[in-house]
C-alpha cells in the first residue's frame, strides 16, 4: 500500500513528464480515481477474496429487521449471511418471494433493503438476540480522495493502476473508444491473472438422497 503521490511520482518517469509541465498532480489524480472505479467493478464482478468483508450483526428479540448502518458503515455488495450458532447460511428472497413466507421459529430467511440499510428476518426469535456473520464488499469510493491518499486493497492493484493511468495519460489526446476498451481487457486481466486462484469456487453438495 501506498500514497497516490508516490505512484504519480514513479508514473513521471514513464511518461517522461518529471517537471509537471504535461501533467498536473490533480490531472493525474482523477485519472487515478477512475482507474480505482473500474477496478473495484472487476474485483466485485469476479469475486476476488482480498475485496471482501465481514461483519458481525446481532439481532434484536422480537425485531423482524437488523440496521446494517448501525455496524457497518462501508457497505455495499451484499454476498451472503450465516447464522453463527446453527451454521447455515440464511436465504435471500426478493420481495415477492419473501412476503409469502411464514415465520418458522427460527431465522431462515432474509431480505436485503439496501435503500434503507436494512436486512428484514424471517422467525426472528422473540425472547433472545441472535448472532449472524454477513459478507459483503465494502464501498470503494475515491471521489475524496487527494494525492496523501492511500491505495485500496492494501496495494495489492497498486502495478496494475499505474499501468492503467500510464496508458491512459499517454494517448489522452487521442483516445478513442478502441483503446479505452482494450485497456478496461488488459485492466481485468492482469487483475484475474494475479488474484483468481486465491477465490474458491462453490462446491455442490450432496443431498440426503
Amino acid at each position: 500500500m501506498a500514497a497516490i503521490s508516490t505512484l504519480i511520482t514513479e508514473l513521471r518517469v514513464d511518461i517522461e513528464d518529471g517537471d509537471s509541465t504535461r501533467w498536473t498532480d490533480a490531472k493525474l489524480l482523477s485519472l487515478f480515481k477512475k482507474a480505482i472505479r473500474r477496478a473495484n467493478r472487476i474485483v466485485q464482478r469476479h469475486d476476488l477474496n482480498f475485496g471482501k468483508k465481514s461483519a458481525t450483526l446481532t439481532t434484536t428479540a422480537d425485531q423482524a429487521y437488523i440496521d446494517i448502518s448501525s455496524t457497518v458503515s462501508d457497505f455495499d455488495v451484499f454476498l451472503g449471511l450465516y447464522h453463527d450458532s446453527l451454521d447455515y447460511e440464511v436465504e435471500v428472497q426478493n420481495e415477492h418471494d419473501f412476503a409469502l413466507l411464514d415465520d418458522e421459529g427460527s431465522i431462515t430467511y432474509c431480505r436485503l433493503d439496501q435503500a434503507n440499510s436494512k436486512i428484514y428476518l424471517k422467525g426472528t426469535p422473540g425472547d433472545s438476540t441472535t448472532t449472524l456473520t454477513l459478507w459483503y464488499f465494502p464501498t470503494v469510493d475515491p471521489s475524496a480522495y487527494t494525492t496523501a491518499s492511500d491505495t485500496p486493497w492494501g496495494g495489492r492493484l497498486d502495478d496494475v493502476l499505474m499501468e492503467y493511468v500510464r496508458i491512459r495519460a499517454l494517448n489522452i489526446d487521442e483516445m478513442t473508444i478502441d483503446v479505452d476498451t482494450q485497456l478496461m481487457t488488459d485492466m481485468e486481466n492482469q487483475i484475474l491473472q494475479s488474484y483468481r486462484y486465491n477465490s474458491a469456487g462453490r462446491v455442490e453438495h450432496n443431498g440426503w438422497l
